[in-house]
């Protein structure tokens, strides 16, 4: 009577729906994957550059460099420098500097990284130079890194404690 040869419909749109589903669930993973690469690089670059920033940092202060303040220039051997909360260049606790060369520019205080950061490529970077809490001599300098992607804002953040030589 009835032949049984060939598949039913019902067969044909199971086996589509499954194809469709693998399908997507790889595609889906593969592009998660190479968005986490990509953050992962980026990620990778902005912490060399923060590190790039406290080595010229540290290394304008081995060499007693100048710094561009939004009054004077000072170098790092200027008592008003060490002093806590005596920095004379206008900036009573908290100040911004752009990294360039080895010379380091005042911008001024504030929260967010300034509007004159140096760009370097996607990325922003940022030196932020402020009083150690515990009474010494010493200041805490922060290298910040900024960059923007698909998923939004990021941003790598390293600090060391720079002491008067």
């Amino acid at each position: 009577m009835f032949s049984e040869k060939g598949q039913t419909i019902l067969e044909v749109v199971v086996v589509v729906t499954v194809v469709i589903l693998v399908v997507g669930a790889l595609v889906f993973a593969t592009v998660f994957s190479l968005r986490n690469a990509n953050f992962s690089k980026q990620q990778t670059q902005a912490t060399k550059l923060a590190q790039e920033g406290l080595e010229t940092v540290r290394t304008q202060r081995d060499r007693n460099g100048l710094i561009t303040g939004i009054n004077e220039v000072i170098n790092w051997n200027d008592d008003a420098l060490w002093i806590s909360n005596k920095l004379t260049f206008e900036c009573p606790s908290l100040c911004y500097f752009v990294v360039r060369g080895i010379e380091l520019i005042g911008i001024g205080p504030g929260p967010a990284l300034p509007s004159g950061a140096e760009s370097i490529g996607q990325f922003k970077r940022a030196i932020i130079f402020e009083d150690e809490d515990n009474g010494t001599n010493a200041k805490k300098v922060t290298s910040v890194v900024q960059w923007t992607d698909t998923t939004g804002t990021h941003e790598s953040r390293l600090s060391t404690v720079l002491r008067r030589l």
